[in-house]
């Protein structure tokens, strides 16, 4: 026999070659075609997204229509402030213009009258003998009576209560 070599080995070598980019093609073309597939569901699922989004901002910015029908010169809001209440608790208690004993009498109160305090207190107190047992030392408050006349009463005399001041003497 002959030591040449055949032709059968380079056969093989070609089969295997040809059968090799064959391979290669289409494992190629696989690759690339799933990757096209990745990118179209990336953009489709994007899209989708975006929607999604527009939607969400379009209904949070939504705000129901009203459809009340509202007057055409609307009357203003009044705004009711409650004015706390004291009730006199000594019979015959003096109003006077200012804080103090020295200034001038206004209107003498009746036992339980209702006056509104104006929300003034004196800066100081005055220390006052009510009764032969009964010293008080508190500041004078500002109000105004159910007629409207304002004034300052002696802090002891009214009360958030309606109750009468025990030991109190009157003229």
């Amino acid at each position: 026999m002959s030591k040449k070599p055949g032709l059968l080995p380079k056969v093989e070598i070609f089969v295997i070659g040809i059968f090799f980019i064959g391979f290669m093609m289409w494992a190629v073309s696989k690759c690339s075609s799933t990757q096209r597939r990745y990118k179209q569901q990336a953009a489709f699922d994007a899209a989708e997204q975006a929607r999604a989004d527009s939607m969400e901002r379009l209904s949070t910015d939504i705000v129901p229509l009203d459809t009340s029908i509202q007057p055409i010169n609307p009357e203003p809001q009044v705004e009711k402030v409650r004015v706390p209440i004291l009730y006199v608790i000594v019979n015959g208690v003096n109003m006077r213009t200012g804080p103090g004993l020295n200034n001038r009498i206004v209107d003498r109160l009746k036992l339980y009258d209702e006056v509104e305090f104006l929300g003034e207190v004196s800066d100081s107190t005055q220390e006052i003998k009510l009764g032969e047992n009964l010293v008080t030392n508190e500041p004078w408050v500002k109000v105004k009576t159910r007629k409207g006349q304002q004034g300052w009463v002696y802090g002891a005399c009214v009360d958030y209560y309606k109750h009468e001041l025990e030991g109190v003497e009157t003229e």
